[in-house]
């Protein structure tokens, strides 16, 4: 189910929120909060039931691995149940996100004819599993307590997060399961949600679903491409790719404040950062965190030199481009990024303002998530080559005409019959309108930032509304998440 859907808006979530906070009042917590499990399953299960048994073979079995790491009677046999819990969690993804990449690869490097299998990713599966990955940790290193099965289940399916994180600990989560006052309406909290959920849903909408436009049709015609409408492109896939994944977490973040059960902030205006690696430190920024400590400190982090410190950046840039997708262009999207981390931490760029050090990481991130969303890394280079050819054939218009906004077809079916030489003119600054507008987002606050001000003040009663009625009509096609695919 979709956050940006209608049945989600005025069907599950009205009925969840009723039957949370109408069970939890009569003092029914342990049905309360059986009562949002189910609905989490409701929520995970809709487009595809037979994902929801993937789910919860995995949810059970790594906390049947958890009960094991608690019955283990030595340190050897703690090790065998964490090795077993990791190869299956990792195995489980293994299998459905990369046997065909491996596959391919094999028939490419062996000449081989392997047959490709027939599978269906399970929506959401690399961010739970690495939620199970972490608690199954936390718990062998004795970070997290033993906790009950309603309570694992609850953390791993809590709806709000299940489909794109953001990728939160045990620690994080189960306690807010515990303290009362957060299962009681709080009229602060509940303003403050709401408020943040219909910012990440113009964000969604208005914003990313609008970018996705002209930039789809972009990378569906790489060949035309020039100069300018190449760089747009670059620019216009890194924003609508923020405004879909950070839309989506500012509605959990919501979502989170509704129920009482709040969620991590997983994006922190990573368009003001200074490099590279602030960058990441900036968006998503619980997948960075992960990496950081199962992979990164594990395998020595910095305390080895600098030689060390730069192949393990490297290789945890890696793996976060493997992660993201079972191709060689996010290896490499990968590897771009922790090449650029590891020359931050040389500190040899030394410029003398900081608005430089902005303005060239940004165009740097851009140029690097081309080979993201390009379909080959020699689809990439191409969108490069078409920037530096320094040629003009007016695509830019093409891409302008893919925009295509309802809220002015009035103007533009006008101007079609009165005078359609302007049409093409009238696209193009409709195109720059949208771009000046997500500039203005992006140079301002942050929406966990902006939740909390003046929220029970009736202009900004009066501001969400409208903001959250203009997304709701301008969901006339609703679309998926980008980050689904990953």
């Amino acid at each position: 189910m979709l956050f940006n859907s209608h049945l989600f808006i005025f069907l599950f979530l009205p009925v969840a929120l009723a039957g949370w906070f109408f069970l939890n009042s009569r003092g029914r917590y342990g049905l309360a909060q059986g009562f949002l499990l189910g609905m989490s399953l409701w929520f995970y299960a809709w487009e595809n039931p037979s994902h929801l048994w993937i789910l919860l073979a995995g949810c059970l079995a790594g906390y049947g691995f958890c009960v094991l790491l608690d019955r283990a009677g030595s340190a050897a046999a703690r090790k065998a149940v964490l090795a077993a819990g990791c190869l299956f969690h990792l195995g489980t993804l293994g299998y459905f996100k990369y046997c065909n990449f491996f596959l391919e690869n094999v028939n490419a490097l062996l000449r081989t004819d392997f047959t490709m299998v027939s599978i269906l990713l399970p929506v959401g599966i690399s961010f739970y599993t690495f939620q199970q990955l972490a608690y199954l940790i936390d718990r062998f290193k004795g970070e997290e307590p033993p906790c009950s099965l309603l309570d694992y289940l609850t953390f791993q399916l809590y709806f709000p997060q299940i489909l794109q994180g953001p990728i939160l600990l045990g620690k994080e989560l189960i306690p807010q399961l515990h303290e009362k006052k957060r299962r009681m309406f709080d009229p602060q909290r509940f303003a403050e949600g709401i408020r943040l959920f219909a910012m990440g849903l113009a964000k969604k909408v208005l914003l990313a679903d609008s970018l996705a436009k002209p930039v789809n049709f972009g990378y569906e015609n790489v060949a035309f491409l020039d100069s300018v409408s190449a760089v747009l492109l670059a620019a216009g896939y890194l924003t609508e790719l923020y405004f879909d994944f950070s839309g989506y977490c500012d509605m959990a973040m919501g979502l989170g404040r509704m129920f009482g059960i709040e969620v991590a902030q997983n994006f922190d205006s990573p368009f003001k950062s200074a490099s590279v690696k602030e960058f990441w430190r900036r968006w998503h920024i619980t997948l960075g965190r992960f990496f950081t400590r199962y992979v990164y400190i594990p395998l020595g982090g910095s305390r080895k030199g600098k030689g060390r410190t730069i192949l393990n950046t490297l290789v945890v840039f890696a793996l976060s481009g493997l992660w993201h997708g079972a191709a060689w262009t996010f290896v490499f999207w990968g590897i771009l990024h922790g090449a650029a981390v590891a020359f931050d931490s040389l500190g040899i760029l030394r410029l003398p303002k900081k608005w430089m050090h902005q303005a060239l990481t940004f165009v740097y991130v851009c140029l690097a998530f081309v080979f993201f969303r390009a379909a080959t890394i020699e689809e990439g280079f191409g969108v490069l080559k078409a920037m530096a050819g320094l040629k003009w054939n007016g695509f830019l218009f093409q891409m302008a005409e893919a925009l295509a906004p309802s809220e002015f077809y009035v103007v533009t079916k006008a101007a079609s019959l009165a005078a359609p030489g302007l049409l093409p003119w009238i696209y193009l600054a409709l195109l720059l309108l949208l771009a000046c507008v997500c500039v203005i987002v992006l140079a301002g606050k942050n929406a966990p930032a902006i939740a909390g001000e003046g929220v029970l003040s009736k202009k900004t009663a009066v501001w969400t509304a409208v903001l959250f009625a203009w997304s709701v009509l301008g969901m006339t096609g609703v679309s998926t998440y980008l980050y689904f695919n990953f």
